[in-house]
């Protein structure tokens, strides 16, 4: 069973400021926990705790839950990848997960600006547990923007705007360059960092005021990863 000082520290993770402070996460799920592998603290279910039910987050009690070591990445593993995405005030875990899990798929690597702490338990289940094996680092605004200003790989900016570059499957730069960033903001604010770069846009009808953000994302990731 489950120690009164176990269940305290379990509570304390459902908020970024206790996952912060403990270098813990609160992982659900059989599928999410596989994926933490050897960074796996502590295993509980059910029969564990009277107070299972409060002590994870979902409204479905999942067969078994975790306590595991947040992943650590450095820079120098997100600079290896073909493409390299630069998530600007993406707020939706769900959004945040996806694109994480997307990033898998495609072989990129993520930097997180001011977005939805990556240690949700809704994003670690959105992205189905990749978040401990796709790279991604957190910056902030400054630091992102000047690192962005120094590097000397081709930066984009997926955006709608006038002289917006379409993506397509035609030869172009975007898809023959060997690495690039591409920088994403949220559906409902945009890109909020100034930074310069090419505009590239996904041509869709009219009708639709915009895409999902993780829809275009993973648009322009599997264009990029044919090539």
């Amino acid at each position: 069973m489950l120690s009164q000082k176990q269940e305290k520290l379990i509570k304390s993770l459902h908020t970024s400021k206790g996952r912060e402070k403990h270098k813990l996460w609160l992982v659900e799920g059989v599928k999410c926990l596989e994926s933490a592998g050897p960074a796996i603290q502590l295993q509980f279910g059910p029969q564990d705790s009277h107070h299972f039910a409060q002590l994870i987050t979902t409204d479905t009690p999942p067969r078994v839950a975790g306590l595991v070591v947040a992943p650590q990445f450095q820079l120098k593993d997100i600079i290896t990848k073909k493409t390299i995405l630069v998530l600007d005030h993406l707020q939706d875990p769900g959004n945040v997960g996806t694109i994480i899990r997307l990033a898998k798929a495609f072989n990129a690597g993520l930097i997180l600006c001011e977005c939805a702490d990556p240690g949700n338990a809704k994003v670690i289940r959105s992205s189905a547990g990749l978040v401990f094996t796709t790279p991604w680092i957190i910056m902030s605004p400054q630091e992102v923007s000047e690192w962005l200003a120094e590097t000397d790989i081709i930066i984009y900016r997926l955006e709608n705007k006038q002289g917006a570059e379409e993506l397509n499957i035609k030869p172009s730069k975007f898809l023959s360059a060997d690495k690039i960033i591409i920088i994403v903001g949220s559906e409902g604010q945009g890109i909020k960092l100034k930074v310069a770069g090419q505009a590239i846009a996904i041509r869709h009808e009219s009708s639709v005021d915009s895409l999902n953000v993780a829809a275009a994302v993973a648009i322009a990731l599997f264009l990029r990863y044919q090539k």
